[in-house]
């Protein structure tokens, strides 16, 4: 109970930032460019290349793969979805809802919580493999059925994380290191960036009508998600262990945990791009975190 009371409290101030994000995109004070674009282009760069650089070699590796391929088999129960209670659905937006997991904007105040900064090193490097295949496979789905191959591969060369990432692997080859004042800095980044992260969830459901929205439809898509990450996850996590055995048991809790996170905001993105099922959408992004707020501290009192 005191693990639980501690989780709440602590990620709890973060919470708050969704309502405050919802009233200020209905006053339209601030325009959610604002906010993404120093998030996407600035902050979580530089956390990337900073937790690359201060994390073990071999779980660069190890952990990407791990979460990229929990992001790819998804798409398995997506396709189960799409076959059954999803039939009239968008297809790509059932498999990025599948595939796509909160892991920075909601992960890092989580990690936060419950680990201090040095579980941000692990969950940025597990971000790099959830990160890898939205920003490249599951944006490349979803924009070809608009823009077409070529302009969607434009798109993706484009995006700072692959850069960012590019970078830090150089730097870590030649075993480059920040000086110890960008410590404190990146620090507060991790902050800034959970609180922003909080207040983009609460812009992008502030359009948000519960009124006759299909809800046995949410229910069991969000029971087949869960079910099906936690599955998929210990499926990896047994074969990491039983081959490789490389990881602490620090990132293993960490990697436990990426199922449970809520479905991605970008999710909210993609359906406004296609121009379908915008409120569901939204939906299942606040009903994922609802489910992950009751999951998660059931979790941790086992570890």
């Amino acid at each position: 109970m005191e693990k639980i009371l501690e989780f709440l409290g602590q990620i709890g101030p973060y919470l708050l930032f969704i309502p405050i994000g919802a009233w200020v995109d209905k006053k339209g004070w601030i325009k959610k460019d604002w906010i993404t674009s120093p998030l996407i282009y600035i902050l979580m760069p530089i956390l990337v290349i900073n937790h690359i650089l201060e994390a073990e070699a071999s779980t660069i590796i190890i952990l990407p793969v791990m979460s990229f391929s929990l992001a790819a088999m998804m798409n398995l129960p997506a396709l189960l979805a799409n076959k059954t209670f999803a039939k009239d659905k968008n297809p790509y937006l059932v498999s990025s809802s599948f595939a796509f997991f909160n892991v920075a904007f909601f992960g890092i105040p989580t990690v936060l919580a419950l680990y201090g900064q040095g579980g941000v090193t692990t969950l940025i490097t597990i971000y790099v493999g959830t990160a890898l295949y939205g920003d490249v496979i599951g944006y490349y789905q979803v924009s070809k059925t608009k823009n077409g191959t070529k302009d969607s591969l434009l798109k993706i060369i484009k995006v700072p994380f692959l850069y960012a990432f590019g970078l830090a692997v150089v730097l870590k080859i030649f075993e480059v290191e920040l000086p110890g004042e960008a410590e404190p800095v990146t620090d507060v980044f991790s902050y800034i960036v959970s609180a922003a992260g909080m207040l983009i969830i609460g812009m992008n459901i502030s359009d948000l009508k519960i009124k006759g929205l299909d809800w046995a439809y949410l229910w069991k898509f969000m029971g087949l998600r869960s079910l099906s990450a936690i599955f998929i996850m210990g499926i990896i996590m047994t074969v990491e262990y039983l081959w490789l055995d490389e990881i602490d048991s620090e990132s293993r809790e960490i990697m436990a945990l990426i199922p449970l996170f809520p479905v991605a905001a970008n999710v909210t993105v993609f359906a406004s791009f296609l121009g379908s099922e915008e409120e569901e959408s939204a939906l299942l992004i606040l009903l994922s975190m609802a489910i992950s707020l009751v999951l998660i501290p059931i979790v941790i009192q086992f570890f």
